[in-house]
């Protein structure tokens, strides 16, 4: 796969979570398996965009459709508990932990959630290339520089003497107007 293409994946990965499917991954996370009438309904999204969302979330693998009824896949799960984690609907702000602490724990929690997959990888396939995925990490690390860049130009981000600061704009937003920005 191309250095390029692999970066647009992920890229595409992130703008369609942008478009308000996280409602789809809520109701299902919530649902555990739901038929398409069912699920459409609760997310109250129109039948052409919850058609081409429900695509895309098949796609990259997040939900899966057995027997008629969708669910979420292990990716899907791990995204949407991520979520619950961070504390987007269960409480607005997550306490304060001192700046220098936080990004120690933040880069830890990055860690977990790579060794996760790396073991779930290694446990499907049976095998894992550790030089090429270390290279492949490093070149993936542009995709976050690239949407942090997004977010800049939106007026919800800015620089600061080496810190990258939310604005009021940001802190806002819900979880779902947060995936929701960018949508045409």
């Amino acid at each position: 796969m191309s250095e390029e293409h692999s970066q647009d994946v992920v890229y595409k990965i992130f703008r369609l979570l942008r478009e308000n499917v996280i409602k789809i991954l809520t109701v299902l996370r919530e649902e555990e398996s739901i038929r398409w009438k069912e699920l459409q309904e609760k997310t109250g999204i129109s039948t052409a965009t919850f058609n081409r969302s429900l695509a895309a979330l098949q796609e990259v693998h997040f939900i899966t459709k057995e027997k008629g009824y969708y669910r979420l896949t292990w990716a899907g799960r791990l995204l949407i508990d991520g979520f619950l984690l961070l504390g987007w609907r269960m409480a607005d702000k997550p306490e304060d932990i001192e700046d220098v602490i936080a990004e120690r724990v933040l880069a830890k929690d990055i860690v977990m959630v790579v060794l996760m997959i790396i073991f779930v990888s290694l446990r499907l396939r049976g095998r894992l290339d550790i030089k090429t995925l270390e290279e492949e990490i490093d070149r993936e690390r542009s995709v976050i520089a690239r949407l942090v860049q997004d977010f800049e130009d939106e007026g919800y981000l800015r620089r600061e003497n080496g810190l990258l600061v939310a604005t009021d704009k940001f802190a806002r937003l819900t979880p779902e107007e947060f995936f929701s920005l960018g949508r045409p």
